[in-house]
C-alpha cells in the first residue's frame, strides 16, 4: 500500500470516528432518553481552556539518596525484601507498607516506626530504636512460596516524615526508610508505564531517585513476569530503593493479565500491591484493586483497568463505578472542591506507534465519550513504548474542551517507533526512547515535564541501547477549566441499563483486543 493510500485511509478512519454511536460508560442516574446520545462537543472557540505551553520552571534535581541499609538492618531467617509504600486511605494521615518474606513458615512480622526525627538521630548514634510497633497482616502470594505482609499506619501527623523499618528479631529487620509528607498546596507526582527488569528499566529507576516526588503512578505492565512469578520478586527487589521511599499506585496492564486470576485477591497484581477500595464494589475485601479512586489536594484521580483484566468479570461493575465516580468528581469540581480530574490506565485511546495507529477503537467506543462528558483533564497511559502527548482533544480532533492524553510507555522494557504517516492532528509532542513524566501541581495549574533519554540508533538492535543523559524533552501546562466548561460537565450519571446496553459487544471486542495483545506486545 502506498504512503498516499495509507494517509488517505487514516484520514477516512479519523473522520469517521466523530460519528461513532456508542452507549459507552458514564453514571444516580439520568433517563435513557437523555443518555442515548453522545454529548455535544462545544465549538473550539474557547481560548481560556487551551493549555499554555511555557518554558519549564527550574526543575528540582538531586543526587540519589543513600539507601539506609547500613542503619540497623539485621540478618535473620526470613529477611524482609521488596518493600514498597502506598496508601489505601487518607494520603495525608495514613501510609500502607507492603513487603515479602520467602518460605511459608516465617515468624510474625512487624513494622516499627516514628515521626520523631530526634529518635532517628539516636538510631544513627546506636542509642535507641523506635517504640511504635504494629503487627503485619500476612497473606499468600500468588504462584510462589512467598508471604506478603501488609500494614496500614493511621492517624499520622500529616506534616511530618515517617521513619520505619520492617521485619522481626528472628526473621531479620530491614534498614530504616523515610517517607516524606505530601504538601497540601503544591506537590509533584510521577507517571510512566511498561517497566520490566531490563538494563533500561534500571536506568529509569536510578534517574527517578534524582527527582524528588510525592508519589508515583505506574500505567500498567510493571514486571513483565508473563506467568513466571519469581520475576515479580526480581522487579520489587530491584526497585526497592525507590518504592520504599516513595508511595506508588498502579493500574493493571495486559501483561498483568498473564499472572493469575483476578477474582478476589488472587493473582500477582492483587496479592502483591495495596490500593484503595473502589467506590462501588461487590467484593468485601479487594487488596490491590484493579480500579479505584482517590484525591490528593485539589486533584481527583481515577485508576481504571480499561478492560485489561476482563476475565475477572468485574468490567460491568467498573463501568458503573467509573460513571458514578466521574459524575461525583465533576459536580465536586463545580462546587469548588477540586480543580482537576485525572485518569490513569494502561491502554491509550489514540496513538501513532507503528503497528497500532491511529486509535484503539475498543476504547473509543468504550471510554472516550465519558471522558468528554465529565470533562476529564488528563488521561495518563502507557502500553505503547513511545512518548506522545496530545493537545486537548475529543474523538481524534483537537478541542479545547477535551482531555489531554499523555502516553509514557517508556519505562524501559523496550523502545519502539512511530509509524511512517507522521503525527495525527491531535499530537503535540513525540519522543523515541525511555523516561518518565513529572507533574508539578499548584492551585489551578499542572505543569508537566517529560524526562527522556534517547537510543544510539533507530534500527531494531541499537534502538534498545540507551546511552543519552535524561533531559527535558517536552514541557506543557494544563490549566483549570473555565467556569462554563466546568458547569457543562457537572452531569448526573446515566442509568446502568443504558450504560451496559451493548455490553456483550463491548466485552467481545475487549477480549479480542486482549487476546491480540497477549500474543503480541
Amino acid at each position: 500500500m502506498s504512503g498516499d493510500t495509507i494517509n488517505k485511509t487514516r484520514r477516512v478512519l479519523l473522520a469517521g470516528v466523530g460519528g461513532i454511536s456508542v452507549t459507552g460508560i458514564s453514571g444516580c442516574f439520568i433517563s435513557g432518553s437523555e443518555s442515548g446520545e453522545l454529548p455535544v462537543v462545544p465549538s473550539p472557540e474557547a481560548p481560556s481552556d487551551t493549555p499554555i505551553t511555557e518554558a519549564p520552571q527550574e526543575p528540582i534535581i538531586q543526587e540519589p539518596p543513600e539507601v539506609n541499609e547500613s542503619i540497623f538492618p539485621s540478618v535473620g531467617s526470613h529477611p524482609p525484601r521488596g518493600i514498597h509504600a502506598s496508601f489505601v486511605e487518607d494520603p495525608y494521615t495514613s501510609r500502607t507498607l507492603t513487603w515479602f518474606t520467602d518460605g511459608t513458615n516465617e515468624p510474625q512480622s512487624f513494622i516499627r516506626y516514628t515521626q520523631d526525627e530526634s529518635i532517628v538521630e539516636k538510631w544513627e548514634a546506636g542509642q535507641a530504636l523506635p517504640q511504635n510497633l504494629e503487627v503485619s497482616e500476612t497473606a499468600e502470594t500468588f504462584g510462589v512460596e512467598v508471604k506478603t505482609h501488609r500494614v496500614t499506619l493511621r492517624s499520622l501527623e500529616p506534616n511530618k516524615k515517617l521513619f520505619y523499618q520492617v521485619g522481626s528479631d528472628i526473621g531479620g529487620w530491614s534498614g530504616i526508610h523515610a517517607l516524606k509528607p505530601i504538601p497540601e498546596e503544591s506537590w509533584r507526582f510521577v507517571h510512566f508505564g511498561d517497566h520490566g527488569t531490563t538494563a533500561n528499566s534500571q536506568k529509569v529507576h536510578d534517574e527517578l531517585l534524582r527527582h524528588p516526588a510525592d508519589f508515583c503512578l505506574i500505567a500498567g505492565d510493571l514486571s513483565y513476569a508473563d506467568g513466571n512469578q519469581p520475576v515479580w520478586d526480581t522487579w520489587f527487589d530491584q526497585n526497592e530503593p525507590y518504592l520504599s521511599t516513595h508511595m506508588m499506585l498502579a493500574a493493571p496492564g495486559n501483561h498483568e493479565n498473564k499472572d493469575g486470576s483476578f477474582k478476589s485477591s488472587a493473582g500477582a497484581f492483587k496479592s502483591r500491591l495495596s490500593h484503595p477500595q473502589p467506590t462501588i464494589s461487590v467484593t468485601a475485601s479487594n487488596p490491590g484493586s484493579t480500579f479505584y479512586s482517590f484525591d490528593v489536594g485539589r486533584v481527583h484521580f481515577l485508576v481504571s483497568s480499561a478492560g485489561a483484566v476482563i476475565e475477572d468479570f468485574s468490567l460491568p461493575e467498573e463501568l458503573i463505578n467509573m460513571e458514578v465516580d466521574l459524575s461525583k468528581a465533576a459536580i465536586r469540581r463545580l462546587a469548588g472542591e477540586i480543580d482537576f480530574i485525572v485518569i490513569l490506565q494502561h491502554y491509550p485511546i489514540w496513538t501513532d506507534q507503528d503497528g497500532r495507529s491511529p486509535a484503539n477503537f475498543t476504547l473509543v467506543s468504550l471510554q472516550e465519550q465519558i471522558l468528554v462528558r465529565y470533562g476529564v483533564d488528563l488521561l495518563l497511559v502507557g502500553h505503547d513504548h513511545i512518548y506522545q502527548r496530545s493537545a486537548p482533544m475529543a474523538y481524534g480532533f483537537r478541542n479545547p474542551f477535551g482531555y489531554t492524553q499523555v502516553m509514557a510507555g517508556t519505562g524501559g522494557i523496550s523502545v519502539r517507533l512511530f509509524d511512517d504517516n507522521g503525527p495525527q492532528r491531535w499530537s503535540e509532542s513525540e519522543f523515541v526512547g525511555i523516561g518518565f513524566v513529572t507533574y508539578d501541581v499548584s492551585p489551578g495549574v499542572v505543569r508537566g515535564n517529560f524526562w527522556g533519554a534517547g537510543p544510539v540508533g533507530l534500527d531494531d538492535e541499537s534502538r534498545q541501547i540507551v546511552t543519552e543523559k535524561f533531559e527535558i524533552r517536552d514541557s506543557f501546562e494544563v490549566r483549570k477549566r473555565s467556569f462554563d466548561s466546568i458547569k457543562s460537565a457537572a452531569l448526573m450519571p446515566r442509568d446502568p441499563k443504558i450504560l451496559l446496553k451493548d455490553y456483550s459487544m463491548i466485552a467481545y471486542h475487549t477480549k479480542l483486543r486482549n487476546h491480540k495483545d497477549e500474543h503480541g506486545c
